[in-house]
């Protein structure tokens, strides 16, 4: 099969188009015939080794944490599967096995789902690890509830995206902050509050603009921040939340966000407020099968619920894997990228 694979860690550079055997799957495991695969921020991270302290690479390594596609083949234990099915998956790169940057992919059967019907496989490829790390951020670790507030940081990102749709579909109030170019995405996303965080004050500081707006919004505080950027870009986010509030940060697996992260939940305990960081758990099939539903809600029969949309996407050919990590690496990508492997959309 072809893959694009590492013989050791870095930059894009290390990135090679190979010809490489196509996986078996073993008990329990399924095969996809991949279609589409998600590009991530934590491609890079694995790429460049930042994954070294949870994972054993075994190289050559196949990166890639996201994928759509077809059944292909089943291993023994797992018969609900037929060929053919389309489905989508967060891989097991995570456990040191090849990902999703091939033309075919083994998946343990419990983080692999159905493909809801009228989702396209780019848009499924573009959902897993955003959309479960928005889940675990809203509801696992952010504990977020009906008529709470909650602040969205990055609300244009595939995990904002997610977000700002799981705390509306929840009955939550919702605030995020994007460029002004992507004030009105956000809003059609049901966001009731976008912060132009480049221009609500060209006098001041961004971070002193985005905390008068939301102040203004919410005079007592939100009751959750989600930072969904990280690096430092949403300083004091503390002083945004309700007492007894809680400020989740999306696990970025970049060293110099350690100390940072370490320090606000310190702050965080002695002002009685909580601070958690975020990821999606695994296996994910039971939170992925939960979120697929979603896509399929009824706006009539789910009183004020919207179907769940996929993020933003732009399409870029497997041959330029490399290239899409750099962008997204540069936070030059103006959309969710997705790499086209093969063509099995029916």
């Amino acid at each position: 099969m072809r893959a694009i694979a590492i013989d050791r860690v870095g930059s894009s550079d290390e990135m090679k188009m190979t010809d490489l055997p196509t996986p078996v799957p073993g008990p329990g495991e399924v095969l996809i015939r991949v279609a589409y695969a998600g590009v991530n921020p934590a491609d890079w991270k694995c790429r460049e080794g930042y994954l070294g302290a949870f994972i054993q690479y075994a190289f050559p390594f196949v990166i890639g944490f996201d994928a759509s596609g077809v059944v292909a083949a089943t291993g023994d234990g797992v018969d609900d599967l037929p060929p053919g099915t389309r489905v989508f998956a967060q891989t097991d790169v995570g456990a040191g096995k090849w990902g999703s940057y091939a033309e075919y992919v083994a998946v343990r059967r419990d983080s692999v789902v159905r493909v809801p019907d009228g989702l396209s496989l780019a848009e499924a490829a573009a959902t897993p690890t955003p959309a479960l790390a928005a889940w675990a951020g809203v509801f696992d670790d952010g504990d977020l509830r009906p008529g709470q507030t909650l602040l969205v940081h990055g609300g244009a990102g595939a995990v904002g995206t997610f977000a700002i749709q799981f705390a509306k579909q929840a009955g939550a109030t919702v605030a995020a902050t994007c460029s002004a170019a992507n004030r009105a995405y956000v809003e059609s996303l049901g966001c009731d509050l976008s912060i132009d965080y480049r221009a609500v004050n060209v006098h001041k500081a961004v971070h002193k603009a985005v905390h008068e707006a939301v102040r203004a919004w919410a005079p007592r505080g939100v009751d959750l921040v989600l930072d969904a950027v990280g690096n430092g870009t949403l300083p004091d986010a503390l002083d945004l939340l309700a007492p007894g509030g809680t400020l989740v940060n999306i696990m970025t697996l970049v060293a110099a966000d350690a100390p940072r992260v370490a320090a606000a939940a310190e702050a965080a305990a002695r002002r009685g407020l909580r601070t958690a960081m975020t990821f999606s758990r695994m296996p994910s099939g039971a939170c992925l099968e939960k979120i697929a539903a979603r896509f399929e809600v009824q706006p009539e029969a789910q009183s004020k619920a919207r179907p769940l949309r996929a993020p933003r996407i732009e399409t870029l050919p497997f041959e330029q894997a490399a290239r899409a990590l750099d962008l997204v690496q540069s936070g030059d990508a103006k959309a969710k990228l997705v790499l086209h492997i093969a063509d099995l959309d029916r």
